[in-house]
């Protein structure tokens, strides 16, 4: 069974914080700033989601079993096979490659990011039904939330971390927009969906699939 649509709004902004530790309108006045750096960044980097050509100095045998538990911890299924598969991609266009990796059968996975002490931190899950998009400086998806409702996630990087996460959350014409676990104002959201939107529509990427050696 599927976790309540309340822990599953919960799960899905655990993983980040409001820039600086900021609430409500002001946080959301630093994300849209950022965002406009960020958009600039983007639009001087290639045209093009950067899809790495296998070549890469990270060791994903070395941090499978992280990446394995992270994803189980990050993913709201109670059913989680084993990742199979991995492919490096260029999110934000900084030269650093994040890590996607995916089951067998390409239904479920998770991107990730690693932090300053080289230790892989989740991004975001993706399941058949939430398949993921990708666009310059951001990664995110749009999926039914049950009955009337449906979630608009987006996961904003900069410099190889993730910025900030941001969610709008619609049951029939009503939304409710959030920073992490922070409520924020239509207004104020309106300003980060627009930056998001200058950064770039989604991209479909075809990331060049590896498989794990087998153990």
């Amino acid at each position: 069974m599927k976790k309540t649509l309340f822990m599953m709004l919960c799960s899905m902004l655990v993983w980040t914080s409001c820039k600086d530790g900021k609430q409500g309108g002001e946080a959301a006045d630093v994300v849209a700033d950022s965002l406009s750096t960020t958009t600039e960044r983007a639009e001087a980097a290639e045209e093009e989601t950067e899809v790495s050509d296998n070549v890469s100095t990270i060791d994903v045998e070395k941090y499978w079993q992280r990446f394995q538990e992270l994803y189980k911890e990050g993913d709201l299924d109670d059913i989680h096979y084993p990742l199979t598969k991995y492919a490096f991609i260029d999110i934000d266009g900084d030269g650093k490659d994040e890590v996607w990796v995916r089951t067998e059968n390409d239904e479920d996975g998770a991107l990730f990011f690693f932090d300053d002490e080289e230790e892989p931190q989740l991004i975001i899950t993706e399941t058949e039904g939430k398949r993921l998009s990708v666009a310059k400086g951001w990664v995110g998806n749009g999926y039914p939330a049950g009955g009337p409702s449906y979630i608009n996630h987006y996961v904003v990087l900069k410099d190889s971390r993730v910025e900030y996460d941001f969610t709008d959350f619609q049951v029939y014409e009503n939304h409710e927009y959030y920073l992490r676990d922070t409520e924020i104002t239509e207004a104020e959201a309106k300003k980060i969906e627009d930056e998001i939107k200058r950064m770039g529509e989604g991209n479909a990427v075809t990331p060049e699939w590896q498989q794990r050696a087998s153990k």
